[in-house]
């Protein structure tokens, strides 16, 4: 494939591939091809043409990347300290805000909408924190309206909404930038006035993310999730979904859980987690939407529509993979706890209270 890239860049009509960085044309290339591989082995689509123009990045694999910090007296404004590495033969300065535990394998540059631009390093480190155990596991179910998590034993947390919150800023964004002069530089700087609250509400959602990962990982050592259609969620909900990004979300807390020694488990898409007593078991078939809580006919027992999912989803999670059975505790026709037979050693402990 790079044979062929060689003959295109010496074509009058391909001359821009000239341009870039012949290091960052062979990562294209690779990109590629894995792409291509992944059709085979993975079942995904075929890769989608993106034009140059569209194209915000580069990567560098296997740089030796030398860095060399600069003179104290040229500091960031943050006062982060200041290096400056080697790319291709040319030095770029950059404020680094996180030491460098290991050697250097890859440099990737991006620029975002508002020209800013970030150098991510990669390098052969693992970080690993040993936490205490806490001796609990916990099913959680996702909401869409009001709360973002539900927690078997009753916890909810809360749905911050950030698109929706900045919903009304961004119409006025747009709506002035709509009515500029095309090509003008007032077009310009309010298109960067529009990427800026769309920066604004990215940064707010990942902090969001991050912050409750690791809030989730210091409480339990197992967490079980369900298996969902996030694409036919999207369908469904559209707008609404995406701003929660639920996908996004788990891939965070996997990253944080193998940080910190601990595990998240899913259980089956078609599991039935919502119809389903969680205290004897009963299937209630006519359970819309609509119906937040609903009381059983054959126990008598009244349950929240999103906690008795959490609770299916904890009891799913623990027989599936083998740990134990999960007990619900009963209590003036409510659920007030969780108890556990198990000889799991992590699980003994585990009594959450609703």
């Amino acid at each position: 494939m790079s044979k062929h890239l060689t003959k295109l860049k010496k074509l009058e009509k391909y001359a821009f591939w000239n341009i870039p960085y012949s290091w960052a044309l062979q990562n294209m290339l690779k990109r590629l091809a894995q792409s291509f591989r992944e059709i085979r082995t993975l079942g995904r689509g075929h890769p989608q043409f993106k034009s140059c123009k569209k194209h915000k990045g580069m990567t560098f694999d296997g740089v030796q990347a030398p860095l060399e910090k600069v003179l104290d007296k040229q500091k960031h404004k943050r006062n982060h300290p200041t290096y400056r590495i080697r790319l291709n033969g040319r030095w770029y300065r950059f404020a680094l805000h996180r030491e460098i535990q290991g050697e250097i394998t890859g440099v990737q540059v991006t620029r975002d909408a508002l020209g800013d631009v970030y150098i991510t390093l990669t390098e052969d480190y693992s970080e690993i924190k040993y936490e205490p155990k806490t001796g609990k596991a916990e099913g959680f179910d996702f909401g869409i309206t009001a709360d973002f998590l539900i927690g078997s034993n009753g916890k909810t947390y809360p749905s911050p909404m950030f698109y929706k919150r900045n919903a009304k800023q961004l119409v006025a964004a747009q709506k002035v930038y709509s009515r500029k002069v095309k090509g003008s530089n007032n077009q310009e700087r309010e298109r960067k006035n529009v990427a800026r609250i769309h920066k604004k509400t990215a940064n707010q959602r990942t902090d969001h993310h991050w912050k409750l990962a690791i809030d989730l990982c210091r409480d339990f050592d197992i967490l079980f999730f369900e298996d969902l259609n996030l694409e036919g969620m999207k369908r469904l909900w559209g707008k609404q979904v995406s701003d929660l990004a639920f996908g996004e979300f788990l891939r965070k807390l996997k990253h944080q859980s193998q940080k910190r020694i601990r595990s998240v488990l899913k259980i089956g898409r078609w599991t039935p987690t919502t119809k389903c007593c969680c205290v004897c078991g009963h299937k209630n078939e006519n359970l819309t939407l609509a119906d937040r809580a609903w009381t059983c006919r054959e126990c008598n027992t009244h349950l929240d529509r999103d906690q008795n999912a959490a609770m299916n989803i904890l009891k799913e999670g623990i027989a599936s993979f083998g740990l134990g059975e999960v007990n619900p505790i009963v209590l003036f026709n409510k659920i007030v706890g969780i108890s556990v037979a198990s000889s799991y050693p992590l699980l003994n402990s585990t009594n959450a209270s609703a």
